[in-house]
């Protein structure tokens, strides 16, 4: 008997019934699952579950992940990335020229350029953070670079805006103004009118920015020389008898900035009272004394950040703010963008909202 099992047991040839029962191994590409393919069953070592290792093979095309379009990220080319702004100048009509939108109330906001606005007929609305008014013929308004401001044509309004790039302002003398300047063309229209019409003659003609800077110091001189400007309200007369109080104020508060100090102290120091001082402010403004105090603290902010690499927090802590955040929140509602934004944009890098 166990002569018959030795001899069974002896043969190598069976490649059938047990113990040579079909594996389980299905290799991809070879075979059919159940049947092995073309694995050798007589090996010394034999996998008996699962699939049938074998070479990593590169995804074809067809097997790859579709990404949806709408998911698909699209890169500009490298000279469409945040270029620099191009140093321009540009003339628009006053009737075609609308900043800050139309919505009620309106929202005051930044130019990265100077705004030269010239109404010659009709009426021009212009407004800032804290005031805001009619401008009629030959009522002249300069708006620096980087302070808020709306402005939108009425019914008739004709002139002209021009828009200059600050870099083509660094040596313009007699430097323009640092802040808004209002004025009457009055009798220099003919001269400002002319000054404009050569100034875009000649960047037409050529990009040579000391050329357009010699038209540029006439621009200066003709701002430096403008009329008064026109009293609009019902008693253009009124006589603002305060006015010297209103500026010996306001060139305290710029000395004593971040000291802490308050209004009555300001007030006392000035040799009046606190009630006395608002009167002034009104009278020669339209704002109270805190509102001036407020618009002081802005454009010096305003400043800082265009000129100087200070740290937002640290600019909140030297200009008297309770803390950054409130220090965001009041330049925010004043120029439309947060102090870091406002940075960025007027060193010619994208905005960030």
């Amino acid at each position: 008997m166990w002569e018959g099992v030795m001899s069974v047991w002896d043969r190598s040839d069976w490649t059938k019934g047990f113990p040579f029962t079909p594996t389980r191994l299905a290799p991809l590409g070879r075979g059919i699952r159940g049947q092995g393919g073309q694995i050798d069953v007589n090996g010394p070592h034999l996998q008996t579950e699962g699939t049938a290792p074998m070479p990593m093979q590169r995804a074809r095309a067809a097997d790859r992940v579709a990404v949806p379009q709408a998911l698909s990220v699209r890169v500009a080319p490298a000279s469409h990335r945040f270029g620099p702004r191009q140093a321009s100048l540009r003339l628009l009509p006053a009737g075609a020229f609308t900043w800050g939108g139309r919505a009620v109330p309106v929202q005051p906001r930044t130019r990265p350029d100077h705004v030269l606005i010239w109404v010659s007929d009709g009426r021009m609305r212009i407004d800032f953070p804290r005031s805001g008014g009619i401008l009629a013929a030959g009522d002249v308004r300069f708006v620096p670079a980087g302070t808020a401001f709306a402005a939108r044509p009425l019914d008739g309004a004709e002139g002209q805006v021009l828009l200059i790039a600050p870099e083509l302002t660094a040596q313009v003398d007699p430097p323009l103004p640092r802040s808004v300047v209002a004025g009457c063309a009055g009798s220099g229209a003919a001269l400002l009118s002319a000054t404009l019409a050569e100034l875009m003659a000649e960047a037409a003609r050529s990009p040579d920015h000391r050329t357009l800077g010699c038209y540029l110091n006439m621009l200066s001189l003709r701002l430096s020389r403008l009329d008064p400007p026109r009293d609009h309200r019902t008693d253009p007369g009124a006589v603002h008898t305060d006015r010297p109080l209103v500026d010996r104020f306001l060139a305290l508060a710029a000395v004593e900035m971040g000291s802490c100090r308050t209004l009555a102290d300001l007030a006392q120091d000035l040799g009046t009272t606190l009630t006395h001082l608002d009167h002034a402010c009104i009278e020669a403004r339209g704002h109270r004394a805190i509102d001036l105090l407020h618009e002081l603290r802005v454009d010096r902010a305003a400043e800082l950040l265009r000129h100087t690499d200070r740290p937002v927090p640290r600019l909140a802590q030297d200009l008297g703010y309770a803390s950054h955040a409130h220090f965001t929140r009041a330049f925010a509602a004043a120029t439309g963008r947060t102090p870091e934004a406002y940075r960025s944009q007027m060193r010619n890098a994208p905005p960030q909202d």
